[in-house]
C-alpha cells in the first residue's frame, strides 16, 4: 500500500556566495519519492562542484533503485533499530561514499574530492535525517525553531556559541569519500500539519543564529501564496547571512508539510 507524502511544497536555492567564483554547493529535490539533500563539497574548481553533485546523485539512485539494480554492489547493512526507510537512506550515503572513495583511490591527492551531505527523506508523517559531515537541519513548527542535528565540523568541536562562528573552522570532521568506513548519523522523527524543515550548508547557518530563522519564518507566514512565501524567506535567509558576514557558498531547501 502506497503512502501518500506529508510534503506539500517546498523551496531551494544555491549560490557561490559574494566572494568565490566557484559554488562547491548542491542542492537535490526528488519530489517524487519525497527525498531532499543539499551538500557542501570541497577539492577546489572542477572537483568540489563536481563531487557535491555526484554525492547527492548517487544517493537518489540508490533510493531510487536500492537493491534492485545490478549497479548497486554495496552489501546492505540492516540497523534493527532503524526503520525501513532509515535504513534505505543509511544504505543511501554508504553507497555514495564507496562511489567516491573509489574514485579518488584513482585519483592525484589534488584531484581528490569529498563533500558533507544532509538528506531529509519522508515517508508518510515519518521523516528520516541521515547526515555526514558539516550540513545543518532546522525544525520550525509553531514559530519555535530547533536544531535537528549538530554538525561535525570544527567549529562545532571547539564548541561553537551564537555569534561565535569562525569561517577559519568551518570543515568538516567527517566527509564522503575519505575513508572507506563511515557512519551516516540518523534521526528518525514525527512531522506535524504546518512544520516546516531547513536543510542547509554552513554558509547559511553559520553566521545565523535562531533569532534569525524565526524573523524569517514570520514573513514566511504573512504570505498567502506558498511559493511566494517560501521564495522570500528563502530570500531573507541568505540576505542576512550575507548581513552577518558569510562569504562562503551557501545551499538551502525549506520543506513545508502537511
Amino acid at each position: 500500500m502506497k503512502v501518500e507524502s506529508c510534503v506539500r511544497a517546498f523551496g531551494a536555492f544555491t549560490h557561490s556566495g559574494p566572494v568565490r567564483m566557484v559554488n562547491e554547493d548542491a542542492y537535490l529535490a526528488f519530489s517524487e519519492k519525497s527525498l531532499f539533500g543539499v551538500a557542501d563539497g570541497f577539492g577546489g574548481a572542477g572537483v568540489g562542484d563536481v563531487t557535491s553533485k555526484e554525492a547527492l546523485n548517487d544517493v537518489k539512485f540508490f533510493v531510487q533503485h536500492g537493491l534492485g539494480d545490478s549497479e548497486v554492489t554495496l552489501p546492505f547493512i540492516y540497523r534493527s533499530y532503524y526503520n525501513a526507510s532509515a535504513n534505505l537512506i543509511f544504505n543511501a550515503l554508504l553507497f555514495a561514499n564507496e562511489k567516491l572513495y573509489e574514485k579518488n583511490k584513482k585519483q592525484n591527492v589534488n584531484a581528490r574530492g569529498g563533500a558533507s551531505l544532509i538528506f531529509s527523506f519522508f515517508e508518510g508523517k515519518n521523516m528520516t535525517l541521515a547526515s555526514v559531515g558539516s550540513c545543518g537541519a532546522y525544525l520550525i513548527r509553531k514559530g519555535r525553531v530547533q536544531s535537528l542535528i549538530k554538525p561535525r565540523s570544527y567549529n562545532h568541536f571547539k564548541g561553537q556559541f551564537q555569534g561565535s562562528w569562525n569561517p577559519k573552522w568551518a570543515f568538516p570532521m567527517v566527509s564522503l569519500g575519505q575513508t572507506k568506513d563511515i557512519e551516516p548519523e540518523i534521526l528518525q522523527t514525527q512531522v506535524s500539519k504546518g512544520d516546516l524543515i531547513l536543510l542547509c550548508t554552513d554558509g547559511l547557518y553559520g553566521p545565523l543564529g535562531e533569532a534569525d530563522i524565526t524573523e524569517c519564518y514570520s514573513l514566511f507566514t504573512k504570505q498567502s501564496a506558498m511559493d511566494l512565501a517560501i521564495h522570500e524567506q528563502n530570500q531573507r535567509l541568505i540576505e542576512l547571512a550575507g548581513m552577518r558576514g558569510n562569504q562562503d557558498n551557501l545551499s538551502l531547501i525549506s520543506i513545508v508539510c502537511y
